[in-house]
C-alpha cells in the first residue's frame, strides 16, 4: 500500500544521468552537455533525481516551479469574467429581442 512519504533518503536527492547512472559533479554543476560516461545528451534527457523520477517530490530540485505563474492566472481569470460578462449581455439582448418580437 502506498503512503504518504514523510522525509526522503539524500541519496534520492541525487542528479544522474537518466541513461547509465551517473551522477559525477560535472554533471550536478551543469556545466556540461553530454554524459561523460555514455554520451547521452543532457539536453534531451536532463539528469533527474530517483525522487523526481517515482513522484516522491511535489517540485522538482532545480527551482523551477511546474505550476502556473501568478500573471498568467490573473490574466486568464480576467479572461473567463469577460467571456462570462460579454455572453450574459448577449443572451439578455437574445432575450430583450424575443420578446419585443412577441409583442407585435
Amino acid at each position: 500500500m502506498i503512503e504518504k512519504v514523510k522525509t526522503l533518503d539524500l541519496r534520492l536527492l541525487k542528479k544522474r544521468c537518466v541513461a547509465c547512472g551517473y551522477d559525477g559533479s560535472l554533471l550536478r554543476d551543469g556545466r556540461i552537455d553530454q554524459c561523460p560516461c555514455c554520451g547521452c545528451d543532457l539536453h534531451e534527457r536532463p539528469p533527474r533525481s530517483y525522487a523526481e523520477m517515482e513522484g516522491l517530490q511535489r517540485e522538482p530540485v532545480s527551482g523551477h516551479s511546474p505550476f502556473v505563474d501568478p500573471e498568467h492566472q490573473e490574466r486568464v481569470i480576467h479572461r473567463w469574467l469577460a467571456f462570462l460578462f460579454l455572453s450574459m449581455v448577449g443572451l439578455l439582448a437574445i432575450a430583450y429581442l424575443c420578446a419585443a418580437a412577441m409583442a407585435v
